[in-house]
């Protein structure tokens, strides 16, 4: 069926695109304004020629064809994931298309990397001149002109301890003409489950039916997806269609019994969209509907079935322009309604809610650098951003404010500083979420000084408060500098919060006297069930310092870009300066760095190479945590203690690529070069934990942590994968 879907798809093939996916950007002071970013104009008898897709800022980092390419992902959503790893650009980055926010960019992710020309990470005020928050990192991917391709892949990865492994398969369509774009996939995966009997845990194997409980349960799923973008006159629309089904076995200890769960999930989501220029304004809306159910067997009987319509647009304009820059402002609102409906033990429950939100965002340019002699004169480049919104749900009002700061006072050195204030309203759907019992876990019980199974309760909490919240962030970069695009940064990020929603702290003595509730004990005392839902806590306060430092590998001269080996090393340092801890108001402030009301590592580190040569690709990644202490009571230490081990794991991936056959570009002088991927077949071995290590534990009389055996805490550990993709 999916190949009768990608026919009828290529039957409406893209013709020739008469415009990119977006128009050019507005430039800012002192820079020629281009009709067209593709042909050159001259000014002055001065030929001046402008970059296709270029954003309104020069790139911080900027990634070219082979540097994506090296990276070792399959599509462009694995791409941003390590962009995220490797140059720190947050969890949730905005990502802009071909220079331009667009009305729905995820449509874009499932698309192969080659379909890419570069990648660019922008400056961190970036954020505030593309309407997201102020401080949040922005992405340019430009797309090639022109681009198609079938591919397939299949995986299969397995424990080199046995006992369960994973089978999925691929394949996806992809066509890129101008502005008119499709991308379609579908996507089919089985889980084996890992049993209790197959690893060795003691005394939690014995008695009837306890090796049948699953570590890892079995799980069937299944996705396919269809996206399309297409031209409508001046704008430009964008339409999404997704579903995907899941099923999984668990089998756990549910008090003195063995339960035998199931597991169903639904979803189907469509969307669409548009973006284009209304009034001097760039308009970006888009719609998209939710419909899901969900079935829970076994450990409770409990149906849920949700449906949601949501909008969200932006809008955007140069309001004047100074001789320091263009003053730009930025206005934004979503609204999402929910219905849901809930049957727990034959018992019938109904709830709407909504959620909304209106933003806006004005950047203003205070100083432009001048030039003299090649060198930059003046204060530099200076710009402020401030913003605002507010918010509105079916748990109450909201509403932030912040502000930015971004200094360039030399080239390749840039300071930013952020700062915002929160007074926000609850998610509906961590106050809704039903309730469920989730797979079980191992935990320490500081009570007992025993490790004991437990099935955690997950779910929405209805008795959730706002939280409030401040934070700080200041952040000093350099570079690039030199042929390695050798470039670091340092920052520093405090937080503090008032009745922060977070999750249960570590179990300590301390912990359980402060909610009791949330702990079940049995007649005989032992820990059967934990209540993980989200809670308020009374105040939290985090500092601490981050660092990284990036570089290539120099091009030798004459080299082409694609032609050449490439070599990328990113380096992360994160170090803790303060994580304090009130459970609620009234109770004394916990030190989390000493070990009160659960221990925190102090420092953490990463270390991550991307390389390709020729045919052959190495992606690699080692992690290390400082060890840490968890108090079973605050403010002392003591024999009970728990001592957590330094833990480093290492990751290694190796693809070779069967053929050398290349496919070049459609046009001679795309930025993008020759085209990277051939149609032969593709082999990529994965070892996840190279080192097979596991987090190790002792007491504070030195005595081994019950819990902490080998395949306690993580059953799997070490894993070898291998991937098969071929393009047709």
């Amino acid at each position: 069926m999916l190949w009768l879907l990608l026919a009828a798809l290529d039957a409406a093939e893209l013709g020739e695109g008469s415009t990119d996916l977006t128009g050019p950007m507005t430039p800012s002071a002192q820079v020629v304004t281009l009709t067209n970013l593709d042909d050159p104009v001259r000014v002055d008898d001065v030929e001046v020629r402008g970059r296709r897709g270029a954003a309104r800022l020069a790139p911080e980092t900027e990634l070219n064809g082979a540097e994506i390419d090296a990276l070792g992902a399959y599509d462009i959503g694995e791409v941003l994931d390590r962009i995220g790893e490797t140059l720190g650009v947050g969890d949730e980055p905005m990502v802009i298309i071909n220079g331009k926010r667009v009305a729905n960019s995820s449509v874009f992710s499932g698309f192969p990397p080659d379909a890419l020309v570069r990648a660019e990470v922008l400056p961190p005020e970036a954020g505030g001149l593309y309407g997201g928050k102020p401080g949040q990192r922005v992405v340019n991917l430009v797309l090639q002109r022109r681009f198609s391709s079938h591919d397939a892949r299949m995986i299969g990865s397995r424990p080199t301890q046995g006992g369960t492994s994973s089978l999925s398969a691929d394949l996806r369509r992809s066509a890129i003409a101008g502005d008119k774009t499709h991308q379609s996939g579908v996507r089919v995966s089985r889980d084996s489950p890992l049993r209790a009997d197959e690893r060795e845990r003691g005394h939690e194997n014995e008695g009837p039916g306890a090796g049948a409980i699953t570590l890892r349960p079995r799980s069937d799923a299944v996705s396919a997806n269809v996206n399309l973008t297409h031209s409508l006159g001046q704008w430009a629309g964008v339409f999404s269609l997704s579903g995907q089904a899941r099923e999984s076995r668990p089998v756990s200890r549910l008090g003195a019994n063995i339960v035998e769960g199931r597991r169903q999930y639904e979803n189907l989501g469509v969307s669409a969209g548009l973006s284009g220029t209304a009034l001097g304004w760039s308009v970006q809306g888009n719609m998209n509907g939710q419909a899901s159910r969900s079935r829970d067997e076994g450990f409770a009987d409990i149906r849920n079935e949700n449906q949601s319509l949501g909008f969200n647009g932006t809008a955007g304009r140069t309001l004047m322009e100074w001789p320091s820059g263009a003053v730009v402002a930025n206005l934004g609102g979503n609204f999402l309604g929910t219905r849901s409906v809930l049957d727990r033990n034959q018992a019938r429950t109904t709830t709407t809610f909504h959620t909304g939100e209106v933003r806006g965002s004005l950047s203003v340019p205070l100083s432009k650098a001048g030039e003299e002699q090649g060198k930059w004169s003046g204060l530099g480049d200076v710009l402020a951003t401030l913003g605002g919104s507010v918010r509105q749900s079916s748990a109450g009002g909201g509403d932030e404010v912040n502000a930015a700061f971004a200094w360039t006072p030399n080239k390749g050195v840039r300071l930013n500083g952020v700062w915002s204030a929160s007074s926000d309203s609850v998610p509906d759907l961590q106050r809704f979420e039903p309730v469920y019992f989730d797979t079980p876990m191992v935990v320490f019980d500081f009570r007992t000084g025993e490790a004991v199974e437990i099935a955690p309760i997950r779910g929405g909490n209805p008795d959730l408060r706002p939280p409030h919240t401040e934070s700080l962030s200041l952040t000093a970069s350099i570079g690039p500098f030199s042929r390695w695009s050798l470039a670091g940064n340092l920052g520093y990020l405090r937080t503090e919060s008032t009745d922060g929603i977070g999750a249960l702290p570590d179990l300590t003595e301390d912990v359980e006297a402060a909610f009791p509730d949330r702990f079940q004990r049995d007649a005989t005392g032992r820990l059967i069930s934990i209540d993980f839902r989200p809670m308020n806590l009374g105040s939290t306060q985090t500092e601490g310092l981050t660092s990284s430092l990036n570089f290539n590998l120099p091009r030798p001269a004459g080299v082409a870009a694609n032609e050449a080996t490439v070599v990328r090393v990113a380096l992360n340092y994160n170090l803790r300066l303060g994580s304090t801890l009130s459970l609620a108001s009234g109770l004394p402030e916990l030190d989390r760095l000493k070990g009160d009301g659960g221990g925190v590592s102090r420092q953490d580190a990463r270390a991550m190479l991307d390389a390709r040569r020729g045919r052959w690709g190495v992606n690699a990644s080692a992690r290390w945590e400082e060890g840490y202490r968890t108090r079973r009571f605050s403010g002392q230490d003591g024999s009970g203690d728990l001592i957590t081990a330094p833990y480093t794991a290492v990751d290694l991936k190796l693809s070779f690529q069967m053929t050398s056959t290349s496919v070049r570009a459609a046009n001679a002088d795309e930025e993008g070069g020759a085209r990277r991927r051939s149609a032969g077949l593709q082999l990529s071995l994965e070892v996840s934990n190279l080192f097979d290590a596991r987090p190790e534990a002792r007491l504070g009389d030195g005595a081994p942590a019950p819990g902490y055996g080998r395949d306690w805490q993580d059953p799997i550990g070490r894993s070898v994968r291998l991937s098969l993709q071929r393009r047709f």
